[in-house]
């Protein structure tokens, strides 16, 4: 598959599942206050978490300048396989989406009335020209009729 077809499809299946995601929302509202109001007891012990900070963060930041190097390498790459992952999985959605409009009786169905009115817009634009034509020999053959009276 090409890399701009691929984009395409990833590009369908991205929006394909943020409306799938947009759907669910109301429900994930709805349940907000009460997620708010069961995390109220832990914002309340913020104070008391916040005393104990700064000598437990000396330690947690010495300890995590050591190990930084190699953690951020394996987050990169990891990183990086999910990005691609993702991006192959989109593109798949849009492939699947596409494929399904392309078959679905509608889409068909427009196809047909596309390709009628093509061939009726055709079928006009002759008799169209015919007429021109037509007419166009009429009006020489008056034109000469009046000439030849006059003249």
């Amino acid at each position: 598959m090409s890399t701009a077809r691929k984009a395409f499809y990833a590009w369908i299946g991205a929006g394909d599942l943020a409306l799938e995601r947009a759907k669910g929302l109301p429900k994930r509202l709805s349940t907000l206050p009460t997620q708010i109001r069961s995390s109220a007891g832990s914002v309340r012990e913020l104070p008391r978490k916040a005393v104990s900070l700064p000598s437990k963060g000396t330690e947690r930041v010495t300890g995590l300048v050591k190990t930084a190097s190699g953690r951020l390498d394996k987050a990169t790459s990891k990183s990086r396989k999910q990005a691609t992952k993702s991006y192959k999985d989109l593109s798949k959605r849009g492939e699947k989406l596409v494929k399904r409009i392309q078959r679905s009786a509608p889409t068909k169905r427009a196809i047909e009335q596309t390709k009628a009115a093509r061939s009726r817009v055709k079928a006009a634009a002759t008799s169209v020209r015919k007429a021109a034509r037509a007419d166009a020999s009429a009006v020489a053959s008056a034109a000469e009729t009046v000439v030849e009276q006059v003249g």
